[in-house]
């Protein structure tokens, strides 16, 4: 399994919640300062106010020295309280589904499904997010200045065990409301993973059955509940 799948996996189950560098996105470069604090505002409006969501999205990690590895696509969709749907396209398939209570991650090419517990699988990750956790109970927030047309705030965990040194939310104003455009993610080796999301949609209406899953027929299946 490539970095791309590992980590995306760690973010949206132990796995979970990642083209360009964080470097290409200004706020990589800036110090943490005292711009304006409404970025952090406009993403706790976002919070309050997004029920569910849809969007297309590119992923690409980039490593300490700056290497990119290959671009993954894909689309995803959520409902709060912690349900989700993670689809990968290419250049591998592998589907991650949350319905709430358990994590179902799908790997195509393995014909292989491993379940986990989505209480245990998301606590202190990105992922928390869309999730609908409590965000000051899982980050401290800070406003970055603003950069390509998107308000900043970086997230940085509280857990002194967190597989993550920061996240960086980036934010587009929308003729609805605020619109989550990307985000970026620091691990402990100092490589980044950037998400690009495209064709955002907020509070779309989602039915029920987006967020179940059955194994295909014939497909191992790891339960670690």
């Amino acid at each position: 399994m490539n970095h791309a799948r590992r980590r995306l996996l760690l973010l949206l189950s132990t796995t979970a919640l990642a083209a360009r560098a964080a470097q290409a996105a200004s706020p990589a470069a800036s110090a943490p300062g005292a711009p304006d604090a409404g970025a952090v505002a406009l993403l706790r409006q976002w919070l309050r106010t997004t029920r569910s969501g849809s969007a297309d999205f590119t992923q690409q990690v980039v490593d300490a020295k700056g290497a990119r590895g290959t671009t993954a696509r894909g689309h995803f969709a959520f409902a709060r309280p912690g349900r989700f749907r993670w689809v990968y396209t290419s250049p591998y398939h592998q589907d991650i589904v949350s319905d709430g209570a358990s994590i179902w991650t799908y790997d195509h090419d393995l014909d292989q499904v491993t379940v986990t517990r989505a209480s245990r699988a998301l606590a202190g990750t990105p992922a928390a997010l869309l999730a609908g956790a409590d965000i000051d109970a899982v980050f401290r927030l800070q406003a970055l200045p603003d950069a390509d047309g998107l308000h900043w705030v970086l997230a940085t965990p509280r857990s002194s065990d967190s597989a993550f040194a920061w996240v960086r939310i980036g934010l587009r104003d929308g003729s609805g409301g605020a619109v989550l455009a990307q985000m970026q993610l620091r691990d402990a080796f100092g490589r980044t993973s950037v998400i690009q999301f495209d064709d955002a949609r907020r509070n779309p209406p989602l039915p029920e059955s987006t967020f179940s899953f059955v194994a295909p027929a014939g497909a191992a299946v790891l339960d670690q509940r």
